[in-house]
């Protein structure tokens, strides 16, 4: 069956760069990685840096090595915060030329609390090196729960009605170089994907003893 792939961002032109901003551990001085997102010279979005897993000898920071780029935030009229809503699709649709590496691809949500503001969902996406473009298709139910980049014991269902930024990181502890040519970031509706979310919860005795 042919799906029609809605498009989120095609990354074909400075406008649609603009509206995503890159950070690295250097631009907080927790590291010295580097990053940026520009135009390559196929004409699409090129998000390219140096990771360096290098630690500050400040005594207070333990790790390093991270680079990202995310959507900003959307408006209404008045800069209000506005959301996207998503909960007419169940699969997200990438296509990418990568160098071999992995990226983090990471959904935030809208909280009802500022506990909550860091709760991020993740999938890993895997990259081929080499010439080809590969086109990856995540259901969305895939995606795992975390807060400031750890993993939740209680994991919930993403608010697709109420998503706030997208982003894509690297920080796979390898350091060097990397490169991800982004064409276009889209959303399908399968009708033969029915899982809602893909990790269960079940429940335990508050108190188990070994025999």
């Amino acid at each position: 069956m042919l799906r029609e792939t809605d498009l989120l961002w095609c990354f074909n032109k400075q406008s649609v760069l603009d509206k995503f901003v890159t950070t690295s551990d250097s631009d907080h001085n927790e590291g010295f990685s580097t990053c940026n997102l520009e135009i390559s010279k196929a004409g699409r979005g090129l998000f390219h840096g140096t990771l360096d897993t290098r630690v500050p000898k400040d005594g207070r920071i333990k790790k390093a090595g991270y680079c990202s780029m995310r959507s900003q935030r959307i408006r209404k009229s008045f800069k209000r915060d506005a959301t996207y809503d998503w909960t007419l699709y169940n699969t997200m649709v990438l296509k990418v030329r990568g160098d071999g590496r992995s990226y983090l691809l990471n959904i935030s949500c809208e909280g009802y609390h500022d506990i909550t503001w860091n709760d991020i969902y993740h999938y890993v996406l895997f990259t081929r090196g080499g010439p080809y473009w590969q086109i990856s298709k995540i259901p969305i139910s895939k995606f795992v729960f975390g807060s400031k980049g750890r993993l939740q014991d209680k994991q919930t269902r993403m608010r697709l009605d109420k998503v706030t930024h997208f982003g894509i990181a690297c920080g796979d502890k390898i350091p060097g170089k990397f490169n991800l040519e982004i064409e276009y970031i889209g959303l399908e509706f399968d009708p033969n994907h029915e899982e809602e979310f893909a990790y269960e919860m079940y429940k335990t005795e508050k108190y188990i003893v070994g025999v």
